[in-house]
């Protein structure tokens, strides 16, 4: 009987009094306050009825749900990369996940979801029928406001419909130009070009990707083209084999302790991605280079039972160092920027080889998921730091290492547990003797040898969430990494930069404080045991998130926010030693938002920045205006930004709209304007021309001039 009964909750009511499962076990009451029921004959006419009534949470752009994070990240982390994300959710608005297929691995593209979420949302489809309206998701254990608001761009809830008859295939292209014109000697220019291509049909999927940074050229001694050419071939099977890629892959495992290729993604703490708790070998389509795998990975099983297995060779990029022969005999440091410009990065572009072989077992049941990586790592070439610097002393040495790790998953009712501990076992090299460089394992003295155990070689991270009401949501997090710990493509939540060297406490709540306010807390407190860089000593830092939404009415919301940031660096005193002192950076944020009809959004945005104990202070001011033409399939944006800073330290970021697979989040400082015009055409379903014209005008700051940039881009499919 449940089954055969569809249920709505009203727009922007919950049923509070009475839970929709409680309401589903007794279709033949009518829970009065908010949930109603009607028959499964009427479903086609109340499915449209709360697509138009849902309209407004269905239909936010990713300027609503996403840009705050990003801005933030790139404020306050030192590894961030937005690329990878952007360019993730982009295919997904392409090709949106239905989330009434009760298909684990279609909901599983939801690359955001843990492995529990996943569990949850397509338990609940089996066994209630297909969702309505997504403000049924909120009412899930596993889900809340913010992971709902994330995941509605990206879904759809069409009824399934059986297939059959001819598969057809689909392809789709992006073409893509920008070219930069600026006064400033510091800012590079030239052309960025950017084709990405793939091809679905069936079990079988192939990709392309073809990327050009400004002013790198498109010829290579060694490579000739593009400066960055990936690729990958894709089988996906319903048996025992589930995944076959060939070409270039990403891996994630588990909390990211040891694989997670969206490593930056943690770095908000409000977010609901914090916790990675995701098994999967995906296709690689992003254009960041060097953190990919290149090879084979095959997928077994299922996600209750499964292996994943993993070859790669690929070259990444490197500072070698030479011996007393002019020959390479090692590296001093990896490079992550991807950028082949000057001469310093030509020469580091694809000078090492890494080499990694990896398995991962999965295995669980209902409500317990666990399982196990193994992953060996080889270099082409050592590595050797430089051991005169502190930070230095406990940094990878040698060209050999082994990384192992298991993690769990558990949840009962509202409460979600998971954990994961890492071990990476590092090969020394015994020394450097006879080529002119420092022993690795001597300290700045030179004299005490650093030998790595067991001890100074873990990381582990625990946490829970927990869902006590559908109004209110915890999470929270401890985490250790040991300073000697080194794992090359990890991405477990961390508040600083590199592989280790870090203790912390994340705590975080979310709060529908009404129909119209929801309220976000979030706190992290962490301490860096060994020296780093710019802190010679022992160091604490932490993070406070605050954030409020109030929804005035359909069309009409304010948002704000408060963000306070703080870590020890060393200060320099008048007899040169270093002290630590405390650097503080507060940032506020309020953002109005008002549709005064459907084709017009208007978008108002202030910061400020308050940096102790420089005193600098930072201003900014933001006003979007979009429009989109009912007539003719066009659409405008258009921004003008003014900013009034002290210097660098008080910057403030902007997220504005761009091309589809790029980003734009400029920096502003000092005194300067930021303006940008961008059209989109859609002159068919899958065709869409954009065209985007920005520019910077800093004259008042030294240094400074007018920075120009054109874009334009093609996207096509058929």
């Amino acid at each position: 009987m449940v089954n055969q009964m569809k249920y709505r909750i009203l727009p922007g009511e919950q049923c509070r009094s009475h839970p929709v499962e409680q309401c589903r076990s007794h279709p033949g009451e009518q829970c009065r306050s908010r949930l109603k029921w009607f028959p499964a004959r009427r479903t086609a006419f109340a499915a449209i009825i709360m697509t138009l009534l849902s309209a407004p949470l269905l239909c936010q752009e990713e300027s609503q749900t996403f840009p705050e994070s990003v801005e933030e990240i790139l404020a306050l982390s030192e590894d961030a990369d937005p690329a990878v994300m952007l360019e993730e959710l982009e295919e997904l608005k392409a090709s949106p996940v239905n989330i009434n297929s009760c298909d684990e691995k279609e909901i599983s593209r939801l690359f955001f979801l843990t492995e529990f979420q996943v569990m949850v949302l397509a338990d609940h489809v089996r066994k209630n029928g297909s969702v309505v309206t997504i403000y049924e998701l909120a009412l899930l254990p596993a889900f809340d406001r913010n992971t709902v608001l994330l995941m509605a761009p990206y879904i759809s809830l069409e009824p399934v419909v059986p297939k059959g008859g001819k598969i057809y295939g689909r392809t789709l292209v992006t073409m893509m130009a920008s070219s930069r014109f600026s006064r400033d000697e510091n800012d590079t220019e030239g052309i960025r070009s950017l084709l990405k291509m793939k091809h679905e049909q069936g079990s079988i999927s192939f990709g392309l990707t073809a990327e050009n940074d400004p002013g790198e050229p498109f010829t290579f001694r060694n490579s000739p083209g593009t400066d960055f050419l990936s690729g990958y071939i894709q089988y996906e099977g319903k048996g025992f084999i589930n995944r076959i890629i060939a070409g270039d892959f990403a891996v994630r495992a588990g909390e990211g302790l040891l694989l997670n290729s969206s490593r930056w993604m943690g770095s908000w703490l409000s977010s609901p991605s914090f916790m990675s708790g995701r098994s999967t070998a995906a296709p690689y389509t992003s254009t960041e280079e060097n953190s990919f795998f290149r090879g084979v990975s095959l997928t077994l099983g299922s996600m209750n039972a499964g292996a994943v297995l993993f070859a790669s060779t690929n070259k990444i990029d490197a500072r070698v160092l030479f011996g007393v022969d002019s020959t390479a005999i090692g590296v001093s440091n990896l490079v992550r920027g991807g950028n082949h410009v000057s001469e310093s990065q030509l020469e580091a572009r694809n000078s090492l080889t890494e080499t990694v072989a990896g398995l991962r077992l999965i295995a669980g049941a209902e409500k317990v998921r666990g399982g196990v990586t193994a992953a060996a790592t080889w270099f082409s070439l050592p590595i050797f730091p430089d051991m005169t610097e502190p930070e230095n002393l406990h940094a990878f040495t040698g060209d050999r290492l082994i990384n192992l790790a298991a993690d769990i998953r558990a949840g009962t009712g509202s409460v979600l547990f998971f954990a994961e501990a890492g071990m990476g076992l590092a090969d020394p090299l015994s020394g450097t003797a006879g080529t002119g460089l420092p022993d690795p394992q001597a300290d700045t003295t030179g004299t005490a040898t650093i030998k790595p155990g067991l001890s100074d070689s873990w990381a582990v991270t625990a946490g829970l969430r927990a869902k006590p009401s559908g109004r209110v949501t915890f999470n929270i997090l401890a985490r250790h990494f040991a300073p000697g710990y080194h794992a090359f493509h990890s991405g477990a939540f961390k508040a600083g930069s590199g592989y280790g060297n870090e203790t912390g406490l994340s705590a975080s709540v979310h709060l529908e404080a009404s129909r119209h306010l929801f309220v976000t807390a979030a706190a992290d407190h962490y301490r860096i045991p060994w020296p780093r860089y710019r802190s010679s000593s022992p160091s604490y830092g932490s993070r406070i998130e605050i954030r409020g939404e109030y929804e005035f009415r359909d069309g009409i919301s304010t948002r704000l926010s408060w963000t306070s940031s703080s870590r020890e660096y060393d200060a320099a005193t008048v007899t040169g030693t270093a002290i630590p002192v405390t650097h503080t950076r507060q940032q506020l944020g309020l953002v109005f938002d008002i549709t005064p009809a459907g084709t017009v959004r208007l978008t108002t945005r202030a910061s400020a920045s308050f940096i102790t104990p420089s005193r600098e202070r930072g201003y900014l001011l933001c006003q979007d205006f979009s429009l989109s033409f009912r007539v003719i399939p066009l659409k405008l944006w258009f921004r003008y930004a003014i900013c009034s800073s002290g210097g660098w330290d008080s910057r403030l970021y902007a997220w504005e709209n761009d091309l589809l697979n790029s980003f734009s989040v400029p920096a502003l400082y000092g005194e300067m304007t930021r303006s940008f015009v961008m059209l989109s055409w859609k002159p068919a379903d899958r065709l869409e021309v954009r065209l985007k014209y920005g520019f910077t005008d800093s004259g008042s700051n030294p240094g400074g001039g007018l920075k120009q940039e054109v874009k334009g881009q093609v996207r096509f499919g058929f």
